[in-house]
């Protein structure tokens, strides 16, 4: 009896190499395609003053769907100014690209030196990979520029609420030289040199002093010349 419950414990242990069915192991899901990234791209990063450039708004959900976003972007006022892209409408805007999307605030701030963007999908969430909006800058002054994105203060959200912003890049600017068809948009006091210096005030009294002295020296002789006239003359005894 024993031999026979050996026997059965025998065969039914498995045998090396295993043949049987194999269940493949699950994969750690990819934190990058959870997330939605959010990236500048700059056209022409170094330019003169005067001349235009452009700065291009990426976002990058990868296979994660998005329903809305909010975006804020800083930059240095006194180097860049944002050019208006709708000219017909009060205020200053860049120019959106989305057409999947619906915009709902749309304002660059050249004072403060802030742009915010604001968009909701129309229909259902879906992946958003591509270019959305386009800043077009105006360089203002020598220097440079760094373009970025508040992150604490931007949003990409899910279908049900949550912000799934990841990464963010910015973009750089080197503004060099002068260009002399472009008027400055800075305050500038410019003064005229008159064609004659003003005298200064101990010039104008020494010019006074000295016109004194001269009618002083006049009267004298005046007077001199006179008494020598009225002095009676000596005669011969």
């Amino acid at each position: 009896m024993d031999k026979l419950v050996g026997k059965v414990i025998a065969v039914s242990e498995p045998t090396f190499p295993y043949e049987g069915p194999v269940t493949p192991p699950i994969p750690n899901p990819d934190p990058s395609t959870d997330k939605a990234d959010i990236k500048l791209t700059a056209g022409t990063s170094t330019l003169q003053v005067g001349a235009t450039t452009t700065c291009d708004i990426n976002i990058q959900s990868s296979e994660r769907e998005v329903k809305s976003y909010s975006i804020k972007i800083t930059f240095d006022p006194n180097t860049l100014e944002v050019v208006d892209s709708i000219t017909s409408q009060t205020g200053t805007q860049v120019n959106f690209l989305d057409q999947f999307s619906v915009t709902s605030v749309n304002s660059a701030d050249n004072l403060n030196g802030t742009i915010t963007l604001t968009a909701s999908i129309s229909g259902s969430a879906q992946t958003i990979n591509r270019r959305i909006a386009q800043i077009k800058f105006r360089a203002k002054r020598t220097g440079t520029s760094v373009v970025s994105i508040t992150k604490s203060q931007s949003t990409v959200l899910s279908d049900d609420g949550e912000n799934v912003i990841g990464s963010t890049t910015s973009a750089n600017y080197t503004i060099t030289g002068q260009t002399s068809s472009y008027p400055s948009t800075l305050p500038t006091t410019t003064t005229s040199s008159p064609a004659n210096l003003p005298q200064s005030g101990i010039f104008d009294s020494l010019a006074a002093l000295g016109s004194i002295f001269a009618g002083l020296l006049m009267l004298f002789t005046g007077i001199k010349t006179i008494s020598e006239k009225r002095k009676p003359k000596d005669f011969d005894s």
